[in-house]
């Protein structure tokens, strides 16, 4: 087997802010022995690995990336009724979210509807604890298959090992970039179970019992109101985490502004609606600076007007950031990643 490695490929073309400098080797892999041998030629050259799906989540930087850039394209999905009404699927890494959420509600089975629309491969579900609209990936997934790029190995992780929080997971943390997501085991149900407490699915839905189908067309509408298109203006959907504070910080701002939603985030602490500070607090929908802004119609949503850089892309979030703590004394942080030069 001979991978077919390319030099010198721009990554704006595959990230969905449409912003990254130059990849010194690029490579697509469509098997896990494909995995493999990117992996033995990036040890074999002394070359950084990096590891991408959809692109929907980073910022590269505009030096780009001096090492091996492993495009992630592993296909495959199979579903296992286990009993009981729960069905095991087991999705490859490569396989684009969206396209995994259309293929379960087609089939019947409730899980990962209200994740529909959103970008990105499979693979990046476990990373981030992707979630949306009331539901979060580490609800739904049983354990994630892995290769050890250090090792060579394959391991298994269980959800408890996964270390998933808000946003984050032990794949996350430097340690965790040292695993290659081959599949992800997803558990779904074949009874009806709508996750519709999300205040808009609630307007909608609130006292009856919606399909399967009906949900995942109101969660597209939904995001389709509050997202662009990534294909016609750049993002990577919402820019920051909604933050986690203490009782006592969420009093206060409660006492300030009382009609500031907040939601109970586990003992002691509470998550504060980021895009609602930023609109009706910081009044900063729409707000652009150059060739980047926060989306007019969700304040959360970090956009490309065209022709920005990664380091044009950072002032701003600092200064949107800056603007926040100015107004709350909240410290807020990036949900996406930024990719550095190595």
């Amino acid at each position: 087997m001979t991978l077919r490695i390319e030099e010198n490929i721009s990554l704006a073309a595959h990230t969905t802010l449409h912003i990254g400098g130059v990849a010194r080797y690029f490579v697509e892999v469509g098997t896990v022995e494909e995995v493999k041998e990117a992996a033995r030629f990036a040890e074999q050259n002394a070359l950084p690995l990096l590891v991408i799906g959809g692109g929907s989540n980073m910022l590269v930087a505009d030096e780009g990336f001096a090492g091996l850039v492993i495009l992630n394209r592993l296909a495959g999905r199979e579903y296992h009724v286990v009993g009981d009404g729960t069905v095991e699927l087991v999705c490859q890494s490569g396989e684009m979210l969206d396209t995994v959420v259309a293929d379960s509600v087609a089939k019947g089975y409730w899980g990962l509807e209200n994740l529909s629309a959103i970008p990105g491969t499979v693979g990046a579900t476990p990373v981030q604890n992707v979630g949306a609209y009331g539901v979060e990936v580490s609800q739904l997934i049983s354990q994630v298959a892995v290769y050890n790029l250090v090792t060579g190995e394959s391991e298994i992780f269980s959800n408890d090992e996964c270390d998933f929080a808000y946003r984050e997971s032990f794949f996350k943390k430097e340690i965790g970039k040292n695993y290659f997501i081959t599949a992800v085991h997803f558990i779904l149900r074949e009874d009806a179970t709508p996750k519709i407490g999300y205040v808009d699915l609630q307007k909608k839905f609130g006292g009856t019992t919606p399909t399967l189908a009906e949900v995942r067309e109101e969660v597209i509408k939904i995001r389709s109101q509050k997202f662009p298109d990534w294909h016609v203006l750049g993002t990577a959907g919402s820019f920051f985490k909604n933050p986690t504070i203490p009782r006592y910080e969420a009093d206060r701002l409660h006492a300030l502004y009382p009609e500031l939603p907040q939601y109970e985030a586990g003992p002691g602490m509470v998550k504060i609606s980021l895009g609602y500070v930023l609109d009706k607090l910081c009044g900063l929908k729409g707000y652009t600076k150059g060739n980047v802004g926060l989306y007019e119609a969700q304040a959360l949503v970090l956009v490309n007007h065209g022709g920005a850089t990664a380091s044009e892309i950072k002032k701003f979030a600092m200064h949107i950031a800056d603007l926040v703590f100015v107004k709350t004394k909240i410290v807020i942080t990036p949900e996406v990643q930024f990719i550095k030069n190595k």
